[in-house]
């Protein structure tokens, strides 16, 4: 497990624990990826630290813990960093949240 997930629980976050961490803005600024409004949570987040370093970090469903997906440096393409994101989001819940939608 990254120092940088050490701090999170073994289980997807809320919107609320998502929230709580935006609001510390001062120490990092966080962007939600991949959310199920539905379920209300969180299975992925790009964090910046610092204003300098980022990383990708979505919850493996396998392992059942959180992974750093990429680590980036700032003035990376945020806009690619957070596609490469959503595209192993898909890949990792698909299959699980389209379960859930069955019923």
């Amino acid at each position: 497990m990254s120092p940088i997930t050490e701090s999170l629980p073994d289980r997807p976050l809320s919107s609320s624990e998502i929230h709580a961490l935006e609001a510390q803005r001062d120490a990092y600024g966080v962007a939600p990826v991949g959310f199920a409004p539905d379920r209300d949570i969180v299975v992925a987040f790009v964090v910046i630290v610092g204003g300098e370093r980022g990383h990708s970090l979505g919850f493996d469903t396998d392992a059942e813990q959180w992974v750093v997906v990429e680590s980036f440096e700032d003035g990376d393409d945020f806009s690619a960093v957070t596609e490469r994101l959503r595209s192993w989001v898909g890949d990792d819940w698909d299959e699980e949240l389209a379960e859930e939608n069955r019923g």
